[in-house]
């Protein structure tokens, strides 16, 4: 078995997507602005669809359709192709949702995957089908939402800082730098506020830590330097910063950071990272008399900063 993502003339599979969606002006609604998955055996068959879109939240997606051919149910087809979707948007997907109809047998399916009720839309079938939809001789009425947890970190693309994520992630700032720098006078953190969502929404790579589907911590990362790393308090000393910092070296070859002088256990944290001051600023970035060391990973074959 093989699963593609098809983008072009996806009308060919509507045989299919009328399996899990019966009425085609429904599947009109997302099947275009959706990804979509197809699963083909060897033979070329395709056997599987499904069809996931973005809704809007940061980080939330939600799989529209998941159909298999009548002849390759009950064999575990639908179970890989879930696998696979929660593997493609592993990098920005922190929850999967998925909506369905009142029939147990599906309900148990979701919940073997991994997916928990979130919330029920009172008579969708009734409002929004021209046409009653019956599932083992009971109608459908209402759509009963579940949803699975994908990553807790993932990475956020510029076109979802909406103002909503911006303003949770500043609070997770606000809450961590009055945990953490206790230096920084009221006045201090307000009147950052602004520059820090400038920072937020302008930064190259903006990566968010989630715990039930809320914001707990960040981080920033540009031309090989940790900009940003902040945690909710709650959050410090669970190795969520380590996962963060470890991610910036893999994923794009971080080797610098900047820390407060003052903030003396992240200046530690950073040491334990592997990370060695080479410069120390009187003033940080912004003028004010908070100094500033300036750090670069060591190289493990000398000792020295690389």
């Amino acid at each position: 078995m093989k699963i593609e993502l098809v983008s072009k003339n996806k009308k060919r599979f509507l045989p299919l997507l009328l399996l899990a969606d019966e009425q085609e002006s429904m599947i009109d609604r997302y099947l275009e602005r959706g990804d979509m998955f197809v699963m083909y055996t060897e033979t070329e068959r395709p056997v599987s669809v499904a069809v996931v879109t973005s809704e809007g939240l940061p980080g939330v997606y939600e799989l529209k359709n998941l159909a298999v051919s009548p002849d390759f149910q009950h064999k575990g087809y639908g179970s890989r192709m879930i696998s696979h979707i929660c593997q493609h948007y592993s990098r920005v997907c922190h929850t999967l949702t998925v909506g369905t109809g009142e029939n147990p047998q599906t309900i148990r399916f979701y919940r073997k995957q991994g997916f928990a009720y979130s919330h029920t839309v009172p008579n969708f079938f009734t409002e929004h089908y021209d046409h009653p939809i019956v599932e083992n001789g009971k109608r459908l009425k209402d759509m009963i939402y579940f949803s699975k947890p994908v990553s807790d970190i993932i990475v956020i693309p510029s076109v979802h800082r909406n103002v909503s994520l911006l303003n949770s992630l500043t609070d997770v700032w606000e809450a961590s730098v009055r945990h953490t720098h206790n230096f920084l006078t009221e006045k201090d953190i307000q009147d950052l506020v602004p520059e820090v969502k400038e920072a937020l929404l302008s930064i190259e790579t903006l990566w968010a830590v989630y715990g039930n589907r809320v914001p707990v911590g960040f981080m920033g990362v540009q031309n090989q330097k940790i900009e940003m790393l902040f945690l909710a308090p709650e959050h410090i000393g669970k190795g969520l910063g380590k996962r963060l910092v470890e991610l910036a070296f893999r994923e794009h070859d971080a080797v610098y950071v900047d820390v407060n002088e003052q903030n003396i256990k992240a200046a530690d944290f950073y040491r334990h990272m592997g990370f060695r001051t080479f410069k120390r600023n009187e003033c940080d970035g912004y003028g004010n008399p908070f100094p500033i060391l300036e750090m670069k990973k060591e190289n493990k074959r000398d000792g020295q900063p690389s």
